[in-house]
């Protein structure tokens, strides 16, 4: 039996990361790509991702405020969200709850790996959770 392919929610409002993210990533998951602000919020209780990859500077820098809008839901604050930016804000990012920061330009099989690599932490700790 074929094992189901973890999705992925991108928030980027740049469209040829976006092409560029999502034909690497999409061998290994269903990317689900959120172009614009008002999507963001309906697709993280719809369709409930494994992982976000979200730009910062998304939608003219409102990235931030819809890190901490997401991690405020409940559907979203167990969520990991890795954060793929032009700028290093490492400390910020993780400080506002994202699991991981990538400073761009990140190769997308790197952000293949980081997402495979937080997507098994992630079930093994809800695994161990439920014991």
């Amino acid at each position: 039996m074929p094992t189901l392919r973890p999705t992925i929610l991108m928030i980027e409002d740049d469209q040829l990361t976006r092409e560029l993210y999502s034909r690497e990533l999409s061998r290994n998951f269903v990317v689900i790509n959120c172009s614009r602000e008002a999507e963001v919020v309906e697709k993280v209780k719809t369709l409930n991702p494994q992982a976000i990859v979200l730009e910062p500077a998304a939608f003219g820098g409102k990235g931030w405020e819809i890190l901490s809008e997401i991690k405020a839901m409940p559907e979203g604050h167990s969520i990991p969200i890795i954060l793929c930016s032009i700028l290093d804000e490492r400390k910020r990012g993780l400080r506002s709850g994202a699991i991981a920061c990538l400073v761009k330009p990140v190769l997308p099989m790197t952000l293949s790996d980081t997402l495979s690599n937080v997507i098994k932490s992630s079930q093994k700790h809800t695994t161990e959770g439920k014991r």
